[in-house]
């Protein structure tokens, strides 16, 4: 008798998960959890009624699901060392309005074109057809039509609500601008971005509100270091950046954030630093005396915004490690138009591109690509010490919580490569 009603027992628990399931979503919450992977057993979240959404190749990270009711018991499930609750991010674009013009004026104001006659950002090492230099761009996707920006599309990828697919089109209009500001093509159309031949790979992680997720881009940060050909590093050297055997990026270009962020989050920045991919956030549209995250980590350059007279804005977060231009900035948009937005989101990719010209000068001159280095660099021979020792000191000498370092000049730091 025992033995038939441990049986009826067991049947039932097994038939649980499929009744919770058929519930709405609401009444399931996502979670980021740090696991050790070799005690983690996925299979026992149905313990709690659960799903894993998405286990991390380069970090020891997963995206889960499970019943309100049945949270807090996450973390006595074998394996699982941490748990954060998954939270909101937003884009960091504001609408504004300016004529059109052919080279935005931000593009100039950091001395891109001064540079083009040396590199646009495209740069084939190995002779195989294909460059080097990729920059991911974090967003909510990419008008994949645009015709100032088509010719650059690399690879795409969309992530929403742990759900990975090939749909990555532009719902909103902010990856589109983004990406315009970073690599829109030198073809008499249009505007002209910073680095108007870099390859773009678009990682939508916002959907159509300009909202998402952080376990979304911690997932969209593996496949970032993956690559389209979803190997890290694929020839075990040891390097990825850079190396014509790999197709991972050699830039993240983050124009989103949140005030606060999962330890799960800061985990995946970090593994993607340690591979030598610089990190480039905007620093946040809330006038905060401090970046939001992902900017206000270590690993990342956070990026402050400036308008054509120099002045810092009052929304823009204080305390970034570089300034750009972040107002009444033009650029591509959905429908093969073209939009005027503001915002710390549109300050990043200037500083993006400018990661991506650096490291394609390098690679065309028989260089080693920079490695990203730290905030307290003052030497050329990281990313950000190049940046440091070459941006245009404006407001007190040195560093300042207005402009950091200075606003980037492309064309100082490529003089010194």
């Amino acid at each position: 008798m025992k033995k038939v009603t441990s049986l009826l027992i067991v049947l039932l628990i097994a038939q649980l998960p499929l009744v919770l399931l058929a519930h709405a979503d609401s009444q399931f919450s996502t979670y980021l959890i740090t696991i050790d992977r070799g005690n983690f057993d996925p299979k026992s979240l149905q313990l709690v009624w659960g799903e894993v959404v998405y286990i991390a190749d380069s970090f020891p990270v997963a995206v889960v699901r499970v019943p309100v009711g049945a949270a807090g018991h996450i973390a006595h499930l074998k394996g699982v060392k941490h748990v954060s609750q998954d939270g909101v991010m937003s884009l960091m674009g504001k609408p504004s309005s300016q004529p059109p013009q052919s080279i935005p004026w931000g593009v100039q104001r950091i001395g891109a074109p001064n540079v083009w006659g040396t590199t646009s950002g495209w740069v084939d090492v190995n002779g195989d057809g294909n460059s080097e230099i990729e920059v991911a761009i974090f967003d909510t996707g990419i008008d994949t039509d645009h015709p100032d920006l088509v010719g650059n599309i690399k690879w795409g990828v969309s992530v929403l609500n742990g759900r990975i697919s090939t749909k990555y089109n532009d719902l909103n209009g902010h990856g589109t601008h983004v990406s315009g500001t970073i690599a829109a093509l030198n073809n008499n159309i249009g505007v002209v971005g910073v680095a108007p031949k870099v390859e773009i790979y678009m990682l939508r992680v916002l959907g159509a509100s300009g909202s998402g997720s952080w376990s979304d881009l911690v997932i969209a940060i593996d496949l970032a270091i993956k690559g389209p050909d979803g190997v890290i590093d694929k020839d075990g050297d040891g390097k990825i950046v850079g190396d014509p055997d790999d197709d991972a990026p050699e830039v993240f270009s983050m124009s989103l954030g949140g005030s606060s962020a999962p330890e799960e989050l800061h985990t995946a920045i970090q593994t993607a630093y340690n591979w030598g991919i610089t990190i480039v956030a905007a620093a946040g549209n809330d006038g905060a005396s401090s970046p939001s995250y992902p900017a206000a980590y270590p690993e990342v350059i956070a990026v402050g915004a400036i308008d054509s007279s120099n002045n810092v804005p009052s929304w823009s977060n204080r305390k970034p490690e570089v300034a750009a231009p972040g107002v009444d900035i033009l650029s591509t948009y959905p429908d093969n138009t073209y939009a005027t937005l503001s915002g710390t989101s549109m300050a990043t990719p200037h500083v993006s591109a400018t990661v991506a010209l650096i490291q394609a000068a390098r690679l065309a001159k028989g260089l080693p690509p920079l490695p990203p280095g730290t905030f307290n660099d003052s030497s050329t021979s990281t990313i950000r010490g190049l940046l440091h020792v070459t941006a245009e000191d404006l407001g007190s000498a040195g560093y300042d919580d207005l402009y950091g370092y200075g606003v980037v000049r492309v064309d100082k730091a490529l003089e010194k490569v």
